[in-house]
């Protein structure tokens, strides 16, 4: 079945994401082994480095992320952009 989601809606919670309190809006966790939420930072929120078992897409609506990585530039991505992180790749990141 085709599932929609044209607003966040109201089911927002306060979650710990690798030691930073931000507030998250499950969208699908369910089969296929995927997930999809929603994700509000304050600025200055900072989430130090860490990696995923899986690959990872962050899509910025508002504000500005800045991306580190070890050997990498630091890289700034803005609203309507997106970046993917493989699995196992140290990164940071802050709102």
């Amino acid at each position: 079945m085709t599932t929609f989601v044209l607003e966040p809606g109201s089911a927002w919670q306060t979650v710990d994401v690798f030691g930073a309190s931000m507030e998250k809006h499950a969208v699908f966790e369910g089969a296929y082994d995927v997930r999809s939420a929603y994700f509000k930072m304050a600025a200055g929120c900072t989430i130090e480095p860490h990696h995923h078992a899986k690959w990872v897409q962050v899509l910025v609506l508002s504000g500005e992320m800045l991306v580190t990585q070890a050997g990498e530039p630091d890289r700034h991505v803005g609203p309507g952009q997106c970046y993917f992180v493989e699995a196992g790749e140290t990164h940071g990141e802050r709102a």
